[in-house]
């Protein structure tokens, strides 16, 4: 998460989470392709541990990573098989898509395969407006914030083609993946 006290609450000071999500990804990584991981590593250690059965998706099961700064960027382009960002605009995905296939260049990493994605609150409804209400309503709830001028800039909420139009500027911003998870009751 990106709140302190929920890190705080697991024993994991915030400015260690990157680098603890980094290595358990090369961990899983080994775990799941590897027999007998011996790993030595700043916060796990292994001596000759496998995964049985291992995973039954081939070299392993897909990684995708989410967050909106540049070392989430950089994690996604060194260990992701796609990215999934949130409370994201086309224009930053777009922006994203291009920062990380820059990063799996510098790292020597075939981006060929990478897919790209957004995850966007939704809510359709005949009335856009009512549409939107539902929607900050729900995400005012849910964040503990007032998100009345933030649906437009990170939700999918209106009429249908006011919706499809919206979406479109995510397909066009180059997600080949889209979660709509629904922001209304």
């Amino acid at each position: 998460g990106e709140f302190p006290k929920e890190l705080e609450a697991c024993g994991v000071p915030v400015n260690q989470r990157g680098a603890r999500t980094n290595e358990a990804l090369e961990v899983l990584t080994k775990l799941w392709t590897e027999k007998d991981v011996t790993f030595d590593g700043k916060f796990t250690k292994l001596n000759g541990v496998s995964i049985e059965p291992g995973p039954l998706q081939k070299p392993r099961p897909p990684i995708w990573v989410a967050g909106r700064k540049e070392p989430a960027m950089k994690r996604t382009a060194k260990y992701a098989d796609g990215w999934l960002p949130y409370m994201y605009t086309p224009q930053q995905l777009h922006e994203s898509i291009e920062a990380i296939n820059k990063f799996g260049k510098e790292f020597g990493r075939d981006m060929s395969t990478f897919t790209p994605g957004v995850f966007v609150f939704a809510s359709v409804n005949a009335d856009g407006d009512k549409a939107r209400q539902m929607c900050s309503e729900k995400l005012s709830r849910q964040y503990n914030q007032d998100f009345s001028k933030l649906i437009g800039k990170y939700a999918l909420a209106g009429t249908p083609e006011e919706c499809q139009k919206r979406l479109k500027e995510y397909v066009d911003a180059g997600a080949k993946m889209v979660v709509l998870p629904s922001a209304c009751y």
